[in-house]
């Protein structure tokens, strides 16, 4: 192989890495609401609607040790998410529910969505990540 064909191989692959990373971005999920310092925060995101609170694309769990948490996402892929979260009081690894579903312990989603006896759906917790950064603030109920 030449050098010139080594040379114009690394400047593709050089422009190929950047051109993928074009297009991502960071979200900020600020978690508000936070109402007993003790118990973890789970945190995920989701990118299709028809894996709405089933299958998350990523997802992160968080100690709480105060009011306020804020976790980040890095180099997501520009589009829309929808965000669920739930406050696990007894760290037992679960959103603990009562005999018929319903959560006993705290959670929200993105846009502060609420569903109609049942959580909301993918369209009203939807946001979009474009750009560098994009901030959003999500409240346990």
């Amino acid at each position: 192989m030449s050098r010139f064909s080594i040379r114009v191989s690394a400047i593709a692959l050089s422009l190929f890495g950047l051109a993928s990373y074009a297009n991502a971005g960071d979200l900020e999920v600020q978690v508000t609401g936070i109402s007993q310092i003790k118990g973890d925060v789970f945190v995920s995101l989701f990118n299709q609607k028809n894996q709405w609170l089933k299958k998350a694309v990523v997802g992160q769990k968080s100690t709480v040790d105060k009011g306020k948490l804020v976790l980040k996402f890095i180099d997501l892929p520009e589009g829309e998410y929808a965000i669920s979260a739930y406050h696990d009081l007894n760290s037992n690894g679960a959103l603990d529910t009562n005999p018929i579903g319903i959560p006993k312990e705290p959670y929200g989603f993105s846009n502060d969505a609420a569903g109609n006896f049942g959580p909301p759906s993918f369209d009203d917790a939807k946001i979009k990540v474009e750009g560098k950064l994009t901030t959003t603030t999500l409240r346990l109920n």
